[in-house]
């Protein structure tokens, strides 16, 4: 469901995060339709550039206004239309397999909803790659925060670093791992979940109900009765 201006407004100015807890930049705009629905929200990054996102991609998560990566709003979007399409197939299937529907009406129906599953074919193809792309990056920052760690415990063992700096450099970088580790296994699982998924074909279409053959009704054939044979025994005298 949209979120509201009347629910965004109070962000204007203020600092807005991803779903990890990154601080992604200052709100400096809104906008919104004549439903009071917000359409997009304008993002200063903190290094002079300007960003504009869409209204999906803003939710509301207790005192904070959170902006989801463009790769998992895609990948909800997709399981969603894919759950959909699936759905209305196999009922398809189960109505024209007991004959609720006429073979042409359902061939019209059926064709519509391969279609959309073509479609998402595409989409999935697009939002795999992006999701390997968005791992090859977070797997170079973990690679430099750990090297960077690593670096400041050396200088630190050595006496170069103070107690006080190298504190504050290693919080920030167990948060950093701590928050690129959780978005690296978000992404793993929307992959995971993405390859497994077979969405480049629609299930096979139903067999139209073939009628009952009728049986014969069963005839018992009897053997024709046959006189009782009377024997007659002679004693000699």
């Amino acid at each position: 469901m949209p979120i509201t201006l009347e629910q965004v407004r109070r962000f204007l100015g203020r600092t807005l995060q991803d779903p990890y807890g990154r601080a992604f930049g200052k709100v400096v705009g809104i906008s919104a339709n004549l439903r009071d629905e917000v359409t997009g929200v304008g993002i200063e990054e903190g290094n002079g550039e300007f960003l504009q996102c869409p209204g999906d991609r803003v939710t509301i998560t207790g005192d904070t206004l959170v902006l989801a990566p463009a790769w998992k709003v895609e990948a909800e979007e997709f399981r969603k239309e894919f759950d959909i399409v699936t759905r209305r197939l196999r009922a398809l299937d189960e109505l024209f397999s007991v004959g609720d529907i006429q073979k042409d009406v359902y061939e019209d129906l059926r064709k519509q909803h391969e279609d959309a599953i073509n479609e998402l074919k595409g989409k999935r193809k697009e939002i795999i790659d992006t999701l390997s792309q968005r791992t090859s990056t977070l797997n170079t920052q973990l690679r430099q925060l750990q090297t960077h760690l690593a670096g400041n415990k050396m200088l630190h063992a050595s006496g170069e670093f103070d107690d006080t700096n190298y504190k504050a450099a290693s919080d920030a970088i167990d948060s950093g791992l701590l928050r690129a580790m959780a978005e690296k296994k978000d992404v793993e699982t929307i992959y995971s979940y993405l390859q497994k998924l077979d969405a480049t074909q629609a299930p096979p279409a139903a067999q139209q109900p073939q009628p009952i053959p009728q049986v014969p009704p069963t005839t018992t054939t009897t053997s024709p009765s046959r006189d009782p044979v009377l024997v007659l025994h002679v004693r000699e005298t």
